[in-house]
C-alpha cells in the first residue's frame, strides 16, 4: 500500500512521467529516492506492474479533484498540454474516463517494460 505522508508532492513529481506516456526504461532512475521509496512498495529499486497500478490508481484519485471518475481538462492541466490530453482521451470527449486513462497506463507500462519481466527497471 502507498504511504500517504508525501504522496502529494510524490504525486506532482510522478505523475506528470506517467501520464504523458513517457514512462520508459529511465523512469525509475529519474525518480527520487523520496519518490522511489513511496511507489516501490517492496522497496527492492524496481516497479512492478502492481505497485505502478497501484500507483497510478492513487495518482487518478488524486487528480479526480470532483469525483465523478473522469478527467476534465481542468483537473489534467497540471500534468498535460492539451495534445496529450487528447492522445489519452481516446473517444474524442473530453474527459479522460478511467478506463481510457488504465488503457494509457497499460501501454506505458507494456512500452517501458524492455525485457517484458514484469517490472520497470
Amino acid at each position: 500500500m502507498l504511504r500517504r505522508a508525501g504522496m502529494r508532492s510524490v504525486l506532482f513529481a510522478t505523475a506528470a512521467l506517467l501520464v504523458t506516456g513517457v514512462a520508459n526504461a529511465e523512469t525509475v532512475a529519474e525518480l527520487n529516492e523520496k519518490e522511489l521509496n513511496a511507489i516501490d512498495a517492496n522497496n527492492d529499486g524496481f516497479l512492478s506492474r502492481d505497485e505502478f497500478n497501484a500507483f497510478s490508481d492513487y495518482a487518478f484519485q488524486e487528480m479526480d479533484e470532483d469525483k465523478n471518475g473522469t478527467l476534465g481538462l481542468d483537473e489534467a492541466k497540471p500534468f498535460l498540454d492539451i495534445k496529450q490530453f487528447q492522445d489519452v482521451d481516446r473517444n474524442g470527449d473530453s474527459f479522460i474516463s478511467r478506463g481510457e486513462y488504465d488503457a494509457q497506463m497499460a501501454d506505458d507500462f507494456d512500452a517501458a517494460d524492455k525485457n517484458e519481466n514484469g517490472q520497470l527497471d
